[in-house]
């Protein structure tokens, strides 16, 4: 059987995407390895990975990828619109990424994250130590603590923040648990309803989390919101910016931003 010869420039491409699929499928054992494979949304690092093998694989046996032009150019445009969506959506996410939010706010609602037990995640953890620092440094603020009870979890995720923050100090008198909400739109729905008419509101969440709970907030109250965004601090963050896409992408269709 005759041997295809390909052409150095098809052997570069093979070589990129062949970089590209262990990019990915590395990053997927990271993430794995810190988040689990419980993970949402997890597969779409395997996925991307093994496309990119695959293409690695046909450029190196036929020089290119064995499809009409006309397709690869569909395919290109494609993909050249979801990046440039992509990037000009992520640019909004990271602009609301250092959010402090102003001083003296009336109330502020602090998005639950997993429980494990009876305990706090590292994610929930840190949206625990602010709202900690706001209501420390101002003390007529009222903190609503919202987050139901997921599987696995022995708590409500308010009940596990109402806990560390009372245990630090934090009077129970300035803490409203909302335990029923499933979701960032149901944090803010029925975390609303214990705010008062005209009130001054901050959120409190993960600094990739901010402009989506932000804009579902003020969609749904008519009022300006302000972030409060909390640091997270291991290497999921780049997939969290990538699920923030997604998340917004389903807000947006179900008529819950904008």
């Amino acid at each position: 059987m005759k041997k295809t010869m390909i052409s150095k420039s098809a052997r570069v491409k093979a070589w990129i995407w062949l970089c590209f699929g262990a990019l990915f499928l590395g990053y997927y054992l990271c993430a794995v390895a810190f988040g689990g494979l419980k993970l949402s949304l997890i597969w779409i690092w395997a996925a991307g990975g093994a496309v990119c093998l695959l293409f690695a694989a046909l450029t190196f046996r036929f020089g290119r990828l064995p499809v009409p032009k006309w397709l690869f150019r569909i395919l290109l445009a494609a993909v050249l619109l979801v990046s440039l969506t992509f990037i000009a959506v992520e640019s909004f996410v990271i602009s609301y990424m250092g959010n402090a939010g102003t001083d003296g706010l009336d109330y502020i609602i602090v998005l639950g994250a997993a429980v494990r037990g009876s305990r706090p995640s590292n994610t929930l953890l840190w949206r625990i130590d602010t709202a900690y620092d706001y209501l420390t440094q101002n003390p007529q603020t009222i903190a609503i603590l919202s987050g139901g009870q997921g599987p696995n979890e022995d708590i409500s995720e308010a009940e596990c923040m109402f806990r560390v923050l009372t245990e630090r100090g934090i009077a129970p008198a300035r803490l409203i648990l909302e335990a029923e909400s499933t979701s960032t739109y149901e944090n803010m729905q029925y975390s609303l309803e214990h705010v008062e008419p005209g009130s001054t509101i901050g959120i409190v969440t993960s600094n990739f989390h901010v402009f989506r709970a932000v804009k579902i907030a003020e969609k749904l109250s008519g009022m300006p919101v302000e972030g409060i965004a909390a640091p997270h601090k291991n290497s999921l963050i780049l997939h969290y910016m990538v699920r923030e896409f997604a998340g917004l992408a389903s807000e947006t269709l179900r008529g819950h931003i904008f």
